[in-house]
């Protein structure tokens, strides 16, 4: 899922917003005001038939964190080196967030749950 977002926002010049779906705009074409952007989009940037489900089928958790959303561009200016300009995630198991089940993709974390980012 993250090389698909980053794929995103290569070909879009950011990562998919909430108007545009989150992680569903990864799928399946969303609206956009501007026609020249909707030209850009080139998904699907997951293969067919892809679940944004987790094995205990909760729905994989994606946020853009304040600097991403601030900006608008994906990440320039604001975020640390290193870190990612979203959070995905996983509530694990019992299905609540915030709790030491919870599997998450970090670049730079020191939570031992935490996976490392694609490079």
């Amino acid at each position: 899922m993250a090389n698909a977002l980053d794929t995103y926002r290569l070909n879009l010049g950011h990562y998919p917003n909430e108007q545009e779906g989150g992680l569903d705009a990864l799928l399946k074409k969303p609206t956009f005001e501007n026609e020249r952007l909707g030209e850009k989009w080139q998904g699907p940037y997951l293969k067919p038939g892809t679940v944004l489900d987790d094995p205990w089928n909760n729905k994989i958790r994606y946020e853009l964190n304040d600097a991403t959303t601030s900006t608008g561009t994906g990440g320039a200016g604001g975020e640390s080196a290193g870190a990612l300009p979203y959070k995905l995630f996983s509530v694990g198991p019992d299905g609540q967030p915030d709790t030491d089940d919870d599997i998450k993709l970090a670049a730079d974390s020191n939570d031992p749950n935490s996976t490392s980012a694609p490079k």
